[in-house]
C-alpha cells in the first residue's frame, strides 16, 4: 500500500523533511520504507511504501501518525493510495 506524506506548511526550525523522513522509517519497521520526496507550491512531501504482505496495514499507518504526534508534527496529513485526501496524522491516532 502506498501513503503519501503531506506538509502543507512549513516544519519547525529545529526538524527538516530527513528527520521526518527518518522518524517515518524508524516507525516503519521492516513493514515498508520511505520511497521519495518532493517540494512544490503547496508544500512538501514523502512517498511510503508499505509491504504488501503485512498482515494489517492500518495499524502501521496508526505507527505513523502516532510517531508524527509524538513530536508535535499531528497536523501531517497521511493519505493512503485509496483516498482523494488524506487525513491529519492526529485525527488517526
Amino acid at each position: 500500500m502506498f501513503i503519501e506524506v503531506i506538509g502543507r506548511r512549513l516544519l519547525p526550525d529545529h526538524i527538516d523533511r530527513d528527520d521526518v523522513e527518518d522518524l517515518l522509517a524508524d516507525a516503519l519497521g521492516t513493514d515498508g520504507e520511505v520511497t521519495g520526496a518532493g517540494t512544490g507550491e503547496t508544500g512538501w512531501h514523502l512517498d511510503v511504501e508499505i509491504v504488501a504482505d503485512t498482515p494489517n496495514s492500518r495499524q502501521v499507518l496508526r505507527r505513523l501518525a502516532i510517531a508524527l504526534v509524538e513530536q508535535n508534527l499531528g497536523w501531517i496529513v497521511l493519505r493512503r493510495e485509496q483516498e482523494l485526501s488524506g487525513r491529519p496524522a492526529q485525527e488517526i491516532v
